[in-house]
């Protein structure tokens, strides 16, 4: 049975107490800090803010109708995977979620989604090409703003041979958006235009759109290769 990604919503808004929330945005003795902040990471990343801008990329991509049973997926910077997971497992092959940090990973796995046939794996997805790469037939990059551009996709810090010509063909879904003030944010861009700029230079845009945000708003650019 698929999951239907917009009852997880109210899955979670069961399951995550106030108290829960309360207890991740109070103050707490250092010993506890740490706790607290990831605490408070899980829990944004099925914010409603992200659900949002997770769900404008979720039905774009199944607008195109192009993913099957046969379908691989990479998802760049996954974070946790709190909703993208949910949304495509059952209608795939193969999902593979690569973040730099070890933390997120080692809870999408052990946590998050135990027992799911995933491949989860530590690394900075600049670093060196993977064999998922080859097979891919979806990348997802709901990141974008917390790296390099798209188009310098390769071994950093030299991209004298970005890595999109191996992939082809290939689809892409990518977000980023005009949240400057947020610190971790290296790469936000002002418009779609500055954001399609970024794009690799075999890319084709086939729907582009935009989520309207208080606080930037976010881009939506999704392609084939």
């Amino acid at each position: 049975m698929a999951i239907d990604v917009k009852q997880l919503q109210t899955i979670i808004d069961n399951l995550v107490t106030q108290e829960m929330r309360d207890f991740a945005n109070t103050p707490d003795a250092d010993k506890n800090r740490l706790r607290q902040l990831r605490q408070k990471d899980v829990l944004d990343s099925f914010s409603s803010n992200q659900f949002l801008s997770k769900f404008n990329l979720i039905d774009h991509i199944k607008s195109l109708n192009f993913l099957n049973k046969d379908s691989e997926i990479v998802i760049m910077g996954s974070w946790y995977g709190s909703i993208l997971i949910p949304a495509f497992y059952n209608e795939v092959k193969k999902i593979t979620c690569i973040d730099v940090d070890s933390d997120v990973i080692y809870r999408a796995k052990y946590e998050l989604f135990k027992g799911f046939d995933i491949d989860f794996i530590t690394g900075d997805v600049f670093e060196k090409y993977r064999d998922q790469y080859t097979t891919c037939d979806l990348f997802i990059n709901t990141s974008c703003e917390h790296m390099a551009p798209m188009k310098e996709w390769g071994p950093w810090p030299k991209y004298k041979n970005p890595w999109w010509s191996r992939v082809s063909p290939a689809y892409f879904a990518f977000q980023s958006n005009a949240m400057f003030d947020i610190p971790t944010h290296t790469n936000c861009v002002h418009t779609i235009q500055e954001f399609k700029d970024q794009l690799p230079e075999n890319a084709e845009v086939l729907i582009e759109d935009e989520v309207p945000d208080p606080r930037g708003t976010r881009f939506t650019l999704i392609g084939r290769l």
